[in-house]
């Protein structure tokens, strides 16, 4: 019996995104959720259309974060969409990103920026991710379906253990980092 590869990795990774409809936003700020889960391998536990992706106990370590939205508005106004990466409910320090979308009323509104925030993170079990949006107008703005996603994956890391005299740390088995 061999192992699907593609589909469920050993390194621990998961890859979300919104596939049908458009979510709103404003200036309460929101989280996003996400309703299709390309990849996910066992280290995360991810419940569709929840704004929480947890990491499991047994896990710990860097996890490089990628979130990446286009938004569009129909208000005749110039919005500022700010969009930021939160740990355990706190906001991530550095991990924000802020563009504008420019709307029209009764008019054929073109996405003109996308969003993309590539971070580094230190996680541990049980800890959990979201992506707040917020605008700075109180009309409303949208996401455009299939291009809201979050990767999230571990990063393996290769050093020295200072409490081990020296000795090369070595977080993989067989030469393949999990």
């Amino acid at each position: 019996m061999t192992r699907d590869r593609t589909r469920y990795p050993a390194i621990p990774f998961i890859f979300l995104y919104d596939e049908v409809g458009n979510q709103v936003f404003t200036n309460a700020g929101q989280f996003h959720t996400w309703d299709s889960a390309q990849t996910k391998s066992t280290n995360f536990d991810y419940t569709l259309d929840k704004d929480r992706i947890y990491l499991n106990n047994n896990q710990y370590g860097f996890y490089e974060i990628t979130f990446e939205c286009s938004y569009v508005t129909y208000e005749e106004a110039d919005i500022a969409v700010t969009s930021q990466i939160y740990k355990n409910g706190e906001a991530v320090e550095g991990a924000k990103v802020t563009s504008s979308v420019t709307g029209g009323a009764s008019q054929t509104v073109e996405v003109t920026n996308c969003q993309s925030i590539h971070f580094i993170v230190y996680l541990s079990g049980q800890d959990y991710i979201q992506v707040k949006t917020t605008t700075d107008n109180g009309g409303d703005t949208f996401s455009i379906a299939e291009t809201s996603r979050v990767m999230i994956k571990w990063l393996p890391v290769k050093g020295w253990n200072n409490n081990a005299g020296g000795n090369e740390k070595t977080s993989y088995r067989g030469g393949v980092f999990r």
